[in-house]
């Protein structure tokens, strides 16, 4: 591995529900005349695969549970808000003013369960995270191969919060066609390493999201030069289980 270049596809139009995300990449990289590579990678915005899988809620459709208004005494959000994040998450972790953490139903830690209310047209709307990202990704991954011949790993991002670092970062909730983790046994002086795993969708995923700028319309965007393993493990495998929770 020489150099990785990361390519951002910057014609992909304003996405509609029930939009192709795999035709709008087509379009865009020949559009663009860029042309895939055995070995690239393709990092998707999540918002783009929600938008196409109508994944909005109307907001005044939402009955408010006493324990909705409750957390919205408490965070200062909507109860409506409230009720939602309630709604697509298996756990709240913690709570205080202005946040809400929970492990939402992808089974990933995010503030708000990941509801997204941002960059969306039309009043009284939240946007959920894509019911399967793994096999939106699979899907995306096996269209490119039937038309273009090409083994393309997808990969599909969201931002997140750190714990203990200000800002945000890109990491994977969905993935197909590459190995999540690599797992390194020995180091440079042949010293056995021990729990030594790098989440590669993660860092890939963050690569890209230097491109996803939040005021730019660029939600795709091809790493190209990164030799990975191939895999049909999901994003979900970088979970950790409840029993190797320190924080839980």
């Amino acid at each position: 591995m020489n150099k990785i270049e990361i390519i951002p596809l910057k014609k992909i139009p304003v996405v509609k529900i029930g939009d192709d995300i795999t035709n709008l990449i087509s379009t865009a990289m020949d559009s663009q005349r860029i042309k895939l590579k055995e070995k690239d990678i393709i990092v998707i915005a999540h918002k783009i695969v929600s938008i196409s899988e109508d994944r909005f809620v109307k907001l005044k459709n939402y009955n408010v549970t006493k324990q909705a208004r409750k957390l919205s005494k408490q965070t200062g959000k909507s109860d409506k808000i409230c009720q939602v994040i309630i709604d697509n998450s298996k756990k709240i972790i913690k709570v205080a003013k202005g946040f809400v953490i929970t492990e939402n139903k992808l089974g990933i830690v995010t503030a708000n369960s990941g509801i997204d209310e941002s960059n969306i047209k039309g009043n009284d709307l939240a946007l959920l995270l894509p019911k399967n990202p793994n096999t939106t990704a699979k899907k995306i991954s096996l269209k490119i191969l039937k038309e273009r011949k090409l083994n393309i790993p997808v990969l599909i991002s969201d931002s997140v919060g750190r714990p203990w670092r200000y800002g945000l970062t890109q990491i994977s909730i969905g993935s197909y066609g590459i190995a999540p983790i690599k797992t390194y046994k020995k180091d440079l002086y042949n010293k056995t390493l021990y729990d030594t795993q790098v989440p590669i969708v993660d860092e890939l995923s963050s690569m890209a999201g230097i491109l996803m700028e939040k005021d730019t319309a660029i939600p795709v965007v091809i790493i190209r030069g990164y030799n990975y393993p191939l895999s049909r493990l999901g994003s979900q495998v970088l979970s950790r289980a409840r029993k190797d929770d320190v924080f839980r």
